[in-house]
């Protein structure tokens, strides 16, 4: 394991970013090492997706007291079913600064959290990469603009398979390369044509599963247990997708259960010259060397490996020269959904409405050019209708005896959950550090400290906004909704859609990377997952993260063909 050899690139992490970027420079030719924190995983003895919660000793929900008290976002993660996948808090903590609230979710395995994902893959727009110029003013663009990664949009969607709609809306660029997307449920088409008669358009949700046979894969079955991983490789994740590839490779090596904590410089060249980590079966430390070092390990692990790679010259840590590192971390304006049921559909037959796992249906955000003085840019909606596993809407209402089981079957077809995501806003004062006081993970390295709030201004106004809005929908779609209390806006990191913190820029003054995802200051250490991330607009941020991975990654390789690395 210490051997001299010395890899053209070290890859650190196996997920979304990492792994992507570990594909796109093995296929070009490049000898890549990977290195993943945690371990190897088998589908069929790792995944459980087809076990029922009557099978479970908890019915799935796990033993009482368990998992410890957990963070807003996390429980509906930890469960029977994926116990053994996530890192339980109380098991690993992390610090939170007087009045901080984040919700980390770590999944330290090869496939890293793209194993349990929620598979939404659509395309930021040309609007979104500019927010300051072509929007409002407020924060700062993004160095490259749509049409530098519309290629690698491309390329991604074939990589990984996408089924959904070619329907193109404003600023939300459909994709070339979709498979077709999943039979609509009838509580979706009362929604679309609610929707539709307020002038809202509803359109095919992107998803990263595949509705038809596609590179040598099954496609969906429709079991609906895709947050608890699949056996079949229908929904992408890079372990059951990339590394059977990768493996085939022999430029390639994975080296799992390698915890890394630090970036080695070359003090001659000031150059990364490799990464030390920690074996976490054996608990031993190792160094590793290459002639350039990309970190995909996820937004807080990457920042943290930054700022543990901090040395006597370097006492803030490595890339933060001007003391940008670890801020303006951002996340999606979320909150509790809007739940109840629609009349019409009260009494029918139960039917299985599983599908992939997710909705088939979405309203992408319509609010361009509306003025609004109390937020700023817009939100989206999602909805879910129909059978599901749980026994629906009538057990959220008060009962009991044989009445009350006959109003939960009449029920059963009939309900929806409506939610939303809004865009979150760059502030410097949601931040991560080292924490301070010298709090470290169960492997010894130093662990992060949260400064972090989600509950400011412009998310309240923007929560206010969604919910009267999803409430005119559901009205005019002929819904009965649940009475609800209005919660604040969910912590930073809750929906797993965290981004920022090493932000990418022209100007070396007021961000940590440039266009290519090289460090200004150190050009042969690259950050490619969502810490990149300048600003977050409202749309799922997984397929962004791998687009820019391969493009990050398409240009290092032709550099360290050139020479330049």
């Amino acid at each position: 394991m210490t051997s001299k050899t010395i890899y053209d690139v070290i890859v650190v992490g196996s997920g979304a970013s990492g792994g992507v970027a570990a594909y796109a420079l093995a296929a070009r030719g490049l000898n890549v090492l990977c290195l993943e924190a945690g371990p190897m995983i088998e589908p069929h003895r790792d995944f459980h997706n087809h076990k029922l919660p009557f099978k479970w000793p908890y019915r799935g929900k796990g033993k009482p007291g368990k998992y410890g008290h957990l963070p807003q976002g996390m429980e509906w993660k930890i469960n029977e079913w994926t116990e053994n996948l996530y890192t339980i808090p109380q098991n690993d903590p992390y610090a939170l600064a007087p009045g901080a609230k984040f919700t980390w979710t770590r999944l330290r395995a090869v496939g890293g959290r793209t194993l349990l994902w929620g598979r939404e893959s659509g395309r930021f727009g040309p609007l979104d990469f500019k927010p300051k110029s072509l929007q409002d003013g407020f924060g700062e663009d993004w160095p490259i603009t749509y049409d530098d990664l519309a290629p690698y949009y491309d390329k991604v969607e074939s990589l990984i398979g996408l089924s959904g709609g070619a329907e193109e809306v404003y600023n939300s660029p459909a994709s070339k390369n979709s498979l077709p997307g999943f039979n609509v449920r009838c509580g979706e088409w009362l929604i679309k044509t609610g929707a539709s008669k307020l002038g809202i358009k509803t359109v095919s949700f992107p998803l990263a599963v595949i509705s038809k046979p596609y590179d040598d894969r099954l496609p969906c079955h429709y079991c609906g247990a895709c947050n608890f991983g699949c056996d079949t490789a229908s929904r992408f994740s890079t372990l059951e997708v990339l590394f059977p590839k990768l493996q085939k490779m022999p430029n390639f090596e994975l080296r799992p259960n390698a915890a890394v904590h630090k970036v080695l410089l070359d003090n001659s060249t000031g150059k990364a010259r490799g990464v030390s980590y920690i074996d976490t079966t054996n608990h031993q430390q190792y160094e590793v060397w290459g002639k350039a070092v990309v970190l995909g390990a996820s937004m807080v692990e990457s920042i943290r490996i930054l700022f543990n790679s901090r040395t006597r010259d370097l006492p803030q840590g490595l890339a933060n020269s001007t003391g940008t590192l670890g801020k303006y971390l951002m996340e999606h304006v979320a909150f509790n959904a809007l739940q109840g049921y629609f009349p019409q559909l009260a009494g029918r037959p139960s039917t299985n409405d599983d599908g992939p796992g997710s909705n088939s249906l979405y309203i992408p955000r319509y609010n361009y050019g509306r003025k609004n003085g109390k937020f700023l840019r817009g939100y989206r909606f999602t909805f879910y209708t129909g059978c599901e596993m749980g026994p629906g809407p009538g057990a959220e209402l008060p009962g009991f005896g044989s009445a009350y089981k006959k109003r939960i079957k009449e029920l059963y077809p009939a309900g929806f959950t409506m939610d939303g995501y809004g865009e979150g806003l760059p502030y410097a004062w949601n931040s991560v550090e080292i924490d301070p006081e010298g709090l470290k993970d169960r492997h010894g390295i130093p662990q992060v400290r949260f400064h972090t709030n989600a509950e400011y201004d412009h998310a309240f106004a923007m929560r206010d906004e969604m919910y009267g809005q999803m409430e005119e929908i559901l009205k005019v779609s002929g819904a009965e909704i649940f009475s609800y209390e209005k919660k604040n806006p969910y912590p930073l990191g809750s929906v797993t859609h965290e981004a920022g913190g090493a932000r990418m820029g022209d100007d070396p003054k007021k961000s940590v990377l440039d266009q290519w995802n090289r460090c200004h200051d150190i050009k042969n250490l690259l950050v490619v997952d969502a810490s990149c991330f300048p600003s977050h607009p409202e749309k799922s941020v997984t397929l962004t993260i791998m687009a820019l991975a391969l493009r990050a990654s398409d240009y290092l390789a032709e550099e360290i063909r050139l020479g330049n690395v």
